[in-house]
């Protein structure tokens, strides 16, 4: 099969293959624009967010998971993500029925997501853009959406 980039590459001058990636990388750029909703200004603010991830397993559908994060700006707010991954905090919300919940942690210098579904997934320590935002390791999460979320704190296990 015929590989554009390849071709483009190998065979034609980088003066001229230049502008092919950068019209490319303008199209990308575009598509996710239309696709995926834009960070605000200042960011998705301040506090406790649902972020929505689409996660595949390679052979097995799409599906949608959220996970209440805590959020600065367009990152994560790590002030307040380490008690909630040490059990001293332990907020929660109402998610919609249907949806896969997942859990935030915490391991060494990592973050991930935890599950029932498929154990534990590191997270990047990316801004949160919608569609730029990837993680996983045996699962593929793309960032969706941050939402507000109405949260409750309850008291750690005892």
């Amino acid at each position: 099969m015929f590989d554009l980039d390849a071709f483009m590459a190998e065979r034609v001058p980088w003066r001229y293959a230049r502008l092919y990636y950068k019209a490319r990388g303008a199209l990308v750029r575009a598509a996710r624009r239309l696709r995926y909703r834009r960070v605000p200004p200042g960011g998705w603010g301040e506090g406790w967010r649902v972020l929505i991830f689409r996660c595949k397993r390679r052979g097995e559908p799409a599906r949608r998971l959220h996970v209440l994060a805590p959020v600065r700006g367009d990152a994560f707010d790590w002030d307040r993500l380490k008690p909630l991954v040490n059990g001293q905090v332990r907020p929660s919300v109402e998610h919609p029925p249907g949806v896969l919940v997942g859990e935030m942690r915490w391991a060494g210098n990592h973050i991930g997501v935890a599950t029932d579904a498929f154990g534990t997934q590191r997270l990047p320590m990316d801004r949160l853009v919608p569609g730029a935002f990837r993680g996983g390791v045996d699962v593929g999460l793309v960032l969706l959406d941050v939402r507000d979320a109405p949260v409750r704190f309850e008291p750690p296990d005892a």
